[in-house]
C-alpha cells in the first residue's frame, strides 16, 4: 500500500476546480485505479488554526505531509497551506474531495484549494 509520505508518488488524477464534481473527475480520467491510492487534500487554513485543522483531519484517518512545488499558493489572506494524506482504497474514499474533509470547512477557518489521487509510479516511469 503507499505511504502518503512517500515522495516518489505520482499524481495520477486531480482537481483545483471546485465546481467540477469528484466523479466526474474520476469518470474523464485516462487511467485505471483498482488498488490502494494515496488521497491528498491542499487546504489553506489560517496560521491561528493549522494544529486544530491536522488534529481534526487525523480523525478522519488524514496526516500533513509535504507540501509539493507545484501545489497553488494562496492570494489573500497569506495563509499556510496544509498539504494532508491518506492512504484508502479508491472505492472507501476517494469519490469524495477535500471539500468533505472537516479541516477544510469554513467553521474550521480553512478553504479546500484541490485533491489528487496519488499511486507509486509505474515499472515503465522509474
Amino acid at each position: 500500500m503507499p505511504r502518503p509520505d512517500d515522495e516518489d508518488l505520482v499524481v495520477l488524477v486531480g482537481s483545483t476546480d471546485d465546481a467540477v464534481a469528484t466523479s466526474t473527475v474520476l469518470e474523464s480520467a485516462a487511467v485505471s485505479i483498482a488498488g490502494p491510492v494515496v488521497l491528498r487534500l491542499l487546504v489553506f487554513v489560517p496560521e491561528s488554526g493549522v494544529d486544530a485543522a491536522i488534529e481534526s483531519a487525523a480523525l478522519e484517518g488524514y496526516a500533513e505531509v509535504s507540501t509539493r512545488p507545484e501545489d497553488p499558493r494562496p492570494d489573500e489572506p497569506p495563509w499556510p497551506s496544509l498539504s494532508l494524506g491518506c492512504s484508502r482504497w479508491m472505492r472507501e474514499r476517494c469519490p469524495r474531495s477535500g471539500r468533505d474533509v472537516r479541516a477544510s470547512r469554513p467553521e474550521a477557518g480553512g478553504h479546500a484549494v484541490g485533491w489528487w489521487v496519488l499511486d507509486a509510479p509505474a515499472e515503465s516511469e522509474k
